[in-house]
């Protein structure tokens, strides 16, 4: 499923911000509730043929997205999956100079998205594995 990020707003059909039942309702497929750490206050949404994870916050609104194959997450017109670390990281660094780059990935704060990729510090040509898309103030 192609997934357009739309920065601090949403991914796909999935706003942020958006009630847990409505985001069940504009997935439209089977999902499964988990509890994702030890400490989170709401269950996390998976939807896990489509390759998403949806994160909830008080009072049960969407805050974040998480998606892995077989989800397709599209940025700027740029596919964000089947492509090297290395070469994303470029590209972000060019659009986001802030960048904070660590040995799993990358995260651009102007635009609320984060790159899992826990090989890249060794393996820089290896794909991201998982893209994290949040809502203003996700990591406060």
């Amino acid at each position: 499923m192609r997934l357009i990020i739309r920065p601090y707003d949403g991914v796909g059909p999935v706003d942020f911000g958006m009630p847990t039942k409505e985001v069940r309702a504009a997935v439209g497929t089977v999902f499964t509730s988990f509890k994702k750490t030890p400490v989170a206050e709401l269950p996390t949404d998976a939807f896990d043929s489509l390759g998403i994870h949806v994160y909830y916050k008080q009072p049960g609104v969407c805050e974040a997205v998480e998606m892995a194959s077989p989800a397709e997450p599209i940025f700027q017109d740029e596919p964000l999956f089947n492509r090297p670390f290395a070469e994303l990281r470029r590209w972000f660094k060019k659009i986001d100079p802030q960048i904070e780059v660590d040995e799993s990935g990358l995260t651009s704060y102007k635009f609320g998205i984060a790159l899992y990729a826990p090989s890249s510090a060794d393996e820089p040509q290896l794909p991201v594995e998982g893209v994290l898309v949040f809502a203003k103030g996700y990591y406060d």
